[in-house]
């Protein structure tokens, strides 16, 4: 499944994410809002979201990052174990 969690610089949330998703070995593709307008034009347009970062995983968006989100991920083992 495919991961792409849009961020931008100087997002603490951002960074908390990307850190929480590395640290559990998660693949991810960073879309930075800020370096590219078409991924801020997917994020407002197309998943009709101004949130960041938000997480896409298949039919999941998760607007913010809320760590039992991410650990409760459609696909991915249970993360609750490994903290």
């Amino acid at each position: 499944m495919e991961i792409h969690l849009y961020t931008e610089p100087g997002c603490s949330a951002c960074s908390e994410a990307k850190s929480f998703l590395t640290s559990h070995g998660i693949s991810f593709e960073e879309r930075d809002v800020r370096a590219n307008p078409e991924y801020l034009r997917i994020l407002t347009d197309v998943l009709d979201c101004c949130t960041l970062p938000t997480l896409v995983a298949g039919d999941t968006i998760i607007p913010g990052f809320e760590r039992e989100a991410y650990e409760n991920l459609p696909g991915l083992p249970s993360l609750k174990q490994i903290r």
